[in-house]
């Protein structure tokens, strides 16, 4: 691979030394750069791309929209609504769309605000490892966080910090010992993402929802990166009688083109004026069109199917016997998976991650761990070819 690294003049903080690649190009599962390489995408843009990249049907409907309107911040307009439709369409049933935003903080920090505007509580519970976003209110929902984001106001949230453990009488205790009078939203990953991906316990979900139910306080699912077929069906926190009271999605709807959303069950909704839903660019209309794009695109590709075998084809590979000496754990659902070392002592996870990039398949890491969550379309010849590069990359590192 021949690295470039052309100054721009932008700030960007050690971007360079983990990503020393310039992108020129995508379609499908395989990235362009400005040399020519090609890379296998194992990352599809930290799991938002769920369609691939480049699809004809999701960019004509954008290439008509920018002939036409873009925005309108408080007016409707014809593509909004039909997104609107669209979306209010696939979200679990007595659900209605409540708010669209660009990003998924801001749709996290609008769930925040109606939660509070719907309990007159103003605390926030949240799980140590459950990412939610980097603005200052998103960013104090996780236990540690840089400097620059300051002390947290006490009365602001709590962070359960049950040393990794979602066991569910672990999580009840922790639940119960809460000041319950002040809590107005319990907030979660339905598969830890960005931290992991790891999967919860399961009846983490029913200890939650049990806990919200007995004391009125509204359970947010944050569905950012877990949804639109990423991990189960459009949404995965939507299991048998276990619903979420509000779900907040993003990346996949878009593939790439930034939207996110809320959505709330309808009891809800007569807050909504209360929680200031609008946002300047707030279910523009390239972003609209993006998203009836992704919507039809889905409805007519078998999805579910997709998922599972990437599933399936993942743990088939990483259980085999090969692997069993090298202190790996493999984790997570459908298209939103990860590998990690058990033992701390042989954790070289940047050190793999950059080795991958060199042999031409692009995935990200933790610290910890190796996230592999591929665009949902990638053929399955593809994705096993994929974890061979990885499979062989591990060779290298775990027989030193």
């Amino acid at each position: 691979m021949n690295e470039q690294r052309p100054d721009s003049g932008y700030f960007r903080p050690d971007h360079y030394l983990k990503y020393p690649i310039v992108l020129k190009s995508a379609d499908g599962s395989i990235i362009t750069d400005v040399s020519g390489n090609e890379y296998l995408d194992f990352s599809a843009i930290m799991g938002a791309v769920n369609c691939g990249h480049n699809v004809p049907q999701i960019n004509k409907r954008l290439i008509e929209q920018v002939s036409s309107v873009w925005t309108s911040n408080f007016f409707a307009t014809e593509i909004q609504l039909e997104a609107i439709s669209r979306i209010n369409a696939i979200l679990p049933q007595n659900m209605s769309l409540a708010a669209l935003y660009s990003t998924g903080a801001e749709a996290i920090e609008f769930a925040l605000r109606f939660a509070r505007a719907a309990t007159g509580r103003n605390r926030i519970v949240s799980f140590k490892d459950h990412f939610h976003g980097k603005t200052l209110g998103t960013m104090h929902l996780v236990q540690h966080f840089p400097d620059c984001y300051g002390p947290v106001p006490e009365s602001y949230r709590t962070v359960i910090d049950s040393d990794g453990s979602d066991d569910p009488a672990v999580i009840e205790a922790y639940l119960n010992s809460l000041p319950v009078d002040d809590v107005a939203a319990v907030i979660f990953e339905p598969v830890v993402g960005y931290s992991g991906p790891r999967l919860l316990h399961p009846g983490f979900l029913k200890t939650v929802r049990e806990f919200c139910d007995k004391h009125n306080i509204v359970m947010i699912a944050d569905e950012i990166l877990t949804g639109f077929h990423r991990c189960e069906g459009f949404f995965c926190s939507d299991q048998g009688n276990i619903k979420p009271d509000v779900i907040v999605f993003g990346k996949g709807l878009g593939n790439g083109f930034p939207i996110s959303g809320v959505a709330c069950v309808e009891p809800l909704l007569k807050y909504l004026n209360n929680a200031l839903p609008g946002s300047t660019f707030a279910g523009n209309s390239l972003a609209c069109a993006a998203a009836c794009g992704v919507l039809e695109f889905m409805q007519q590709h078998d999805f579910p199917e997709k998922t599972s075998m990437l599933e399936t084809a993942f743990y088939e590979y990483f259980t085999q016997p090969r692997f069993e000496s090298y202190g790996i754990k493999v984790d997570g659902k459908g298209g939103l998976l990860s590998i990690s070392f058990e033992d701390p002592a042989l954790n070289q996870v940047p050190e793999i991650y950059l080795q991958l990039l060199q042999d031409g398949v692009i995935t990200s890491h933790t610290q910890k761990s190796i996230r592999v969550s591929p665009p949902l379309t990638i053929g399955i010849t593809e994705f096993k070819r994929g974890l061979d590069i990885i499979g062989n990359c591990l060779d290298k590192f775990c027989a030193r």
